[in-house]
């Protein structure tokens, strides 16, 4: 990959006005995530050193910035979140992004590539090549078709069909992913994407449709036999009970071998995700299948039943944390660390604290001779660049100490690709999820100006 000919890299002596005017006629104008060398030139003052932002471009820095006051201001938040709801739930065409140029120009530049990974192969290779060039382990890039967040009760029963096209075009979306990934990364799946027929058997708690279970089959034998890997989404709680049914399914087919082709995706925000967790580790151990898990808060707040998340989010946040640390030590009440099942953890999440805890303990239960379960890190394209920057220096200071590369935390960005339209209800989730840190947010907006002062020799 010609690094140069991709995005804003300048020459390190270049004057301050020639690094921007370089930035801004990236091919990809609203480039990638991160970005190979620092704007500044290579002799800082002790006030000018580089914050662990220094791999974020200054378009994406500018942008954090921009969306950040959005998102931590009541007014724009609630109007601007109101306009995005209304043109992902709209079925005018002229609220249709992918028809109306305007309105797609509208979004795509400010909102769309900050969190999307691309609409076609050549832009989503061009972000997947450029944040692996840039330290990152892999990536997850997930296809973004899905039906609207909705009650049960919203459900239509759908008539039956011999050959559902919604689920032909959902298998074709998701082995198109397979094809733009490469061994090690990892394809989300979401089965709501399939299809109204789909999401009722979900709500009803039934078996999914043979249609479906040959889909996977595909999608599954076209993971394993790239070194790929899937992970099911979580969604609603109306939908969640089957899906974690149907996954356990796929789970004890293809997680043989001490490895897990397929995860589950667990929602710490739910009072019933330890109950959850350790039902699923007893199962694992009974049948002798390696059990995946994805580790999350949760991104479903705003259409969940309330009764069924922690009262508060230091409940979710202990909860998550307690998830963590039982799932690494091998201490999940109810077994030992001799007859704990085989595990790979991954977690998901833009909480500092909980990342640098699970971290530090891995590194001392390595240190201490122990073997805990393989892990990874992963922050959203878009959130958490902060988190994603900490989590590769601790890479580059783990590659100086030691030699042992089990000690340098595998980080992963994550992504979805699709048309602005088909990605306008995971736009509005983004957003969502953004204002809910507000707090958080302002003291990053508040770094993220420092850095670009630094760059700009303010």
């Amino acid at each position: 990959m010609n690094i140069t000919k991709h995005n804003l890299f300048v020459r390190k002596n270049a004057p301050l006005p020639g690094q921007i005017q370089a930035i801004w006629r990236s091919p990809r104008r609203q480039s990638s995530l991160v970005s190979r060398h620092s704007d500044a030139s290579s002799v800082e003052s002790p006030k000018q050193q580089p914050s662990q932002l220094h791999r974020i471009s200054t378009v994406n820095l500018v942008r954090n910035i921009v969306l950040g006051k959005v998102f931590t201001s009541p007014f724009l938040f609630k109007y601007g979140v109101a306009c995005l709801s209304k043109i992902a739930n709209s079925k005018s065409a002229i609220l249709d992004p992918d028809k109306n140029a305007l309105l797609r120009a509208l979004i795509k530049p400010m909102i769309y590539d900050h969190f999307c990974a691309g609409t076609n192969k050549l832009e989503i290779k061009r972000t997947l090549d450029y944040l692996k060039t840039m330290g990152f382990k892999g990536v997850i890039l997930i296809y973004s078709k899905e039906i609207p967040a909705m009650p049960v009760e919203a459900l239509n029963d759908p008539e039956p069909l011999i050959q559902d096209e919604d689920i032909d075009s959902w298998r074709d979306g998701n082995v198109k992913t397979l094809d733009m990934v490469e061994p090690g990364d990892y394809v989300g799946i979401k089965f709501t994407g399939a299809g109204p027929r789909v999401a009722q058997a979900l709500a009803q708690d039934r078996d999914p449709p043979q249609q479906l279970l040959d889909a996977m089959s595909i999608i599954c034998e076209r993971a394993a036999a790239q070194g790929s890997r899937l992970w099911i989404d979580a969604e609603q709680q109306v939908f969640q009970p089957t899906i974690d049914r149907w996954t356990i399914d796929l789970m004890r087919r293809y997680n043989t071998h001490n490895q897990a082709l397929v995860s589950t995706t667990l929602q710490a925000y739910l009072k019933s995700s330890r109950t959850t967790v350790k039902k699923m580790l007893q199962q694992s151990h009974r049948e002798g299948w390696t059990l995946g898990i994805k580790l999350v808060r949760g991104a479903y707040i705003g259409s969940e039943t309330r009764s069924l998340i922690h009262d508060t989010k230091t409940q979710t946040d202990d909860c998550y944390n307690s998830i963590a640390t039982d799932l690494l030590s091998k201490s999940f009440p109810g077994f030992t660390p001799q007859d704990f099942p085989p595990i790979e953890l991954f977690l998901a999440g833009h909480n500092s604290e909980s990342i640098r805890k699970a971290y530090t303990l891995h590194q001392n239960l390595l240190q201490n001779g122990d073997t805990p379960p393989p892990i990874k890190f992963g922050q959203l394209l878009g959130m958490a660049d902060d988190i994603s920057g900490e989590l590769l220096a601790m890479g580059d200071s783990s590659s100086q100490a030691t030699e042992n590369p089990a000690t340098a935390p595998m980080v992963y960005k994550c992504m979805n690709w699709g048309s602005v339209r088909e990605c306008m209800h995971y736009l509005v989730r983004r957003a969502t999820e953004n204002q809910s840190a507000a707090s958080r947010m302002e003291s990053t907006v508040g770094v993220m100006q420092k850095e670009l002062r630094r760059r700009i020799g303010f």
